[in-house]
């Protein structure tokens, strides 16, 4: 990196603090947001969207030496459901979403020439179904122990249809019909033990917030306690996790809601156009990003299976006749046992430490078949075991106020694995054997200098060294154990500003 990149940064950090000691005011300082537990809620919801589009076109052109009529159409349409759910307990944590899409799309082309006493056509159809759901559950008991369930599946089919045809005096000159297929699916099953919670805690923040400002207004009756603070957030809570089908509506609700608890808590002082703007640019702004605490130790099973298959038929029928059919089938397994600790801590409102590993073992296999017509078939096994990963990530997030942020970390990520490759699993045969580490740094801002002016900053850097060691298949021209090294860096930096 630069020098002058690397000021720039430096330069940054030291004006968001010095920004941040500026703007501080007198604050309940035995308030945490670690103290805050979500209260219990069940929010669901579900969307359908469906969508039409046709259109069509004609052309003609008189022109006694270049006359021609062509005609086109296309008609499509697609129909969508998203289903989701986000429930919270003291006993239980969980969410849950489904999503189905279906289409097609139909096009047609026919084109006239009288000149020539010739014509083509052509027409296109094709189809698609997706289905996916997913989601976990962790189950508690009072220490904290739980049991957690996960998992996602999905599949979908799609299919194009297409047919083309010339003539030629009304003789049929060519003429060809192609189908295409293809499905795929994919499951994948998460089961932990653990303990250990880790709860969302920016609606405490924002609550936080709130109050501050109508200390900075001069619209508070009396100092706010913690237990004002931590009854404000569950409020926030709650209301964020009410269903609306009208956002104008939402927002008059929530609005009111908030200074109906300001009111009867006797916070405020003045109900005036200030408070009002106070509450409602809070309400926009101070929720965002999201804060989290607590800590989650866990081990368990995670595994998944994938099938896909596709299949190409093309029929020549003039002028000569032909036929092309062609298939893929591929099936994938993979188990492997995990173990490792997810941690966040608010150190205080301004400041967030987060840091997380994972370790894993296991093995995954993929088998898969070509076929085509008047051909021998095709088979393939690859599989790779033992494989072993270790993952780990270290970081800080800075909050200075409700509209800048910077958060930076540290990743690191190493694995070995044993491929082994052949046409069945009865002849495989141990092919390479591969290590490689993966680290860096990646640091993201957003600085609110004024109303007008605003900073945005993006950085991510990493090391990579990967090496092979080929027992057989060794690359041409190559030894049989290579190294790679790619050292990769990226900066992306944004200055707004409105004048007017």
């Amino acid at each position: 990196m630069s020098i002058k990149k690397s000021n720039l940064i430096a330069l940054l950090l030291i004006s968001m603090a010095v920004f941040s000691l500026q703007s501080s005011v007198a604050q309940n300082t035995s308030f945490t947001l670690s103290d805050y537990r979500n209260p219990k809620y069940f929010y669901q919801t579900l969307d359908l969207n469906f969508g039409l589009n046709n259109s069509s076109n004609i052309q003609k052109n008189d022109n006694s030496s270049n006359f021609y009529n062509l005609k086109s159409h296309m008609l499509a349409a697609n129909a969508q459901a998203n289903y989701s759910i986000y429930a919270n307990s003291r006993k239980s944590q969980s969410e849950f979403f489904a999503y189905l899409n279906g289409s097609f799309v139909s096009n047609g082309l026919h084109n006239l020439s009288e000149l020539t006493n010739s014509e083509s056509r052509q027409s296109y159809f094709s189809n698609n179904q997706t289905f996916s759901f997913g989601g976990l559950k962790r189950f508690y008991n009072d220490k904290r122990n739980y049991f957690e369930i996960g998992g996602s599946f999905s599949n979908s089919h799609s299919g194009n249809l297409t047919k083309n045809k010339s003539l030629n005096n009304d003789i049929i000159t060519f003429q060809t019909k192609g189908n295409v297929r293809s499905f795929y699916s994919n499951s994948n099953v998460v089961l932990h033990i653990g303990k250990g919670r880790i709860e969302q805690v920016q609606d405490a923040r924002m609550a936080f917030y709130l109050i501050e400002d109508l200390n900075q207004l001069n619209r508070d009756k009396r100092p706010a306690s913690e237990d004002d603070v931590l009854e404000l957030a569950k409020l926030i809570t709650s209301l964020k996790y009410k269903r609306f089908f009208d956002n104008r509506l939402r927002k008059i609700a929530e609005i009111t809601a908030i200074d109906s608890f300001m009111q009867q808590k006797g916070i405020v002082s003045s109900a005036d156009a200030t408070y009002f703007t106070s509450l409602n640019d809070n309400w926009d702004f101070a929720n965002n990003p999201v804060r989290n605490s607590g800590w989650r130790i866990f081990t368990g099973v995670e595994g998944g299976f994938g099938y896909n298959y596709s299949k190409n038929q093309a029929e020549y029928m003039i002028p000569s006749q032909s036929t092309q059919d062609q298939s893929y089938a591929n099936n994938r397994l993979n188990v492997f046992l995990v173990a490792g600790l997810d941690y966040e801590k608010p150190i205080n409102l301004k400041w967030q430490n987060s840091a997380s590993i994972k370790a894993q073992f296991g093995s995954w296999t993929t088998k898969s078949i070509n076929t085509a017509l008047g051909a021998a078939d095709v088979n393939t096994y690859i599989g790779e075991s033992p494989i072993m990963g270790l993952s780990a990530s270290y970081g800080f997030g800075y909050y200075p106020n409700s509209r800048t942020w910077l958060t930076a970390d540290w990743a690191l990520s190493s694995g070995y694995n044993k491929q082994f490759t052949g046409t069945s699993k009865s002849d495989k045969e141990n092919s390479t054997n591969s290590f490689i580490i993966y680290t860096g740094p990646s640091a993201h801002a957003y600085y609110y200098l004024s109303e007008k002016l605003r900073l945005s900053i993006n950085f991510t850097g990493y090391l990579q060294l990967n090496n092979d060691n080929y027992i057989i298949n060794i690359p041409e021209n190559s030894d049989n154990n290579q190294t790679k090294t790619t050292w990769d860096f990226h900066l992306d930096a944004s200055i707004t500003y409105s004048l007017f």
